[in-house]
């Protein structure tokens, strides 16, 4: 009996401590928007400065409606999205390919919002890294 009311407890808490988007598969659902995405955040990791710097975030429509991307923002002006501006049907999956202007050295953590007609509030991707010089070897 001891053991049946640790398990439940443990299920009770780990329901409770679930993050807003839940994982299925390779995909995380955006919780209150009716889609999935391939990742919520992209880490390139360190990087040479004038490297390519691009990610292709997928998001999949999980609504029997059909999405549409309204609008892009980003949050500076080094970080550019391009996306299909066509509706996505139900199950379908829409690309929002983000670069980053990699001829800046350092870190840089930006988030891309992207604005449907599912929500008022906008889906929150990131992309972060690393760029750093190239040391030239003598």
């Amino acid at each position: 009996m001891k053991k049946l009311f640790l398990i439940a407890t443990a299920a009770v808490a780990l329901i409770f401590s679930a993050p807003a988007s839940a994982q299925t598969g390779n995909w995380t659902k955006v919780a209150g928007f009716n889609v999935s995405v391939n990742e919520l955040e992209h880490d390139f990791g360190t990087k040479p400065l004038y490297t390519k710097t691009e990610f292709e975030f997928q998001i999949k429509n999980d609504s029997a409606e059909t999405l549409v991307i309204k609008n892009i923002t980003t949050s500076c002006g080094c970080t550019t999205p391009t996306y299909s501006k066509r509706p996505v049907k139900s199950g379908k999956t829409a690309v929002v390919k983000v670069a980053y202007d990699s001829a800046r050295i350092g870190v840089f953590d930006k988030t891309v919002y992207v604005y449907t007609n599912f929500s008022n509030e906008p889906i929150e991707l990131k992309i972060k890294g690393t760029m750093e010089e190239t040391k030239n070897k003598e």
